[in-house]
């Protein structure tokens, strides 16, 4: 037996485990944090969002969005201005490099995933989605 097991069978036997090691793979190769991506999206399809929303929504600690968004402001694909109701909070707005950076990360993670997910056929990879969205409680023909 080996002493570093490359694929301890105990943990593979966990779908969360499993899909935890895809998701691994796909933010290694594609070189930027995948959270970031999903701040992106996020913010994208809802403008002038408070860092509480994107936290709550995306269920990142707020510690953690904080980071993001100071990441994401300094790229500049996010623009933190004060809230004009509530001067303590902050509204978050994507930018134009912001929605540029969006779709290539989006075109990185289809490519990835077509490579993570190569020993699947199309329609596998459509099961899989669909599962993992009904799991989730999710409408699953956002999986088509």
């Amino acid at each position: 037996m080996p002493t570093h097991p490359v694929n301890p069978s105990g943990l593979l036997r966990f779908p969360s485990y499993a899909l935890g090691r895809l998701h691994k793979a796909a933010h290694a190769e594609i070189g930027s944090s995948l959270r970031e991506h999903w701040v992106l999206v996020f913010l994208e399809e809802f403008d002038n969002l408070s860092q509480q929303q994107v936290s709550t929504a995306l269920g990142i600690d707020r510690s953690e969005v904080v980071r993001l968004i100071d990441g994401l402001e300094e790229a500049g694909y996010v623009v933190r201005t004060r809230d004009a109701d509530d001067r303590r909070k902050y509204c978050l707005s994507i930018t134009r490099a912001g929605r540029a950076q969006r779709r290539r990360t989006d075109q990185l993670i289809e490519a990835v995933t077509a490579r993570v997910f190569a020993r699947l056929d199309d329609a596998e990879r459509r099961t899989l989605h669909r599962l993992a969205l009904k799991a989730l409680g999710e409408d699953e023909s956002l999986a088509d």
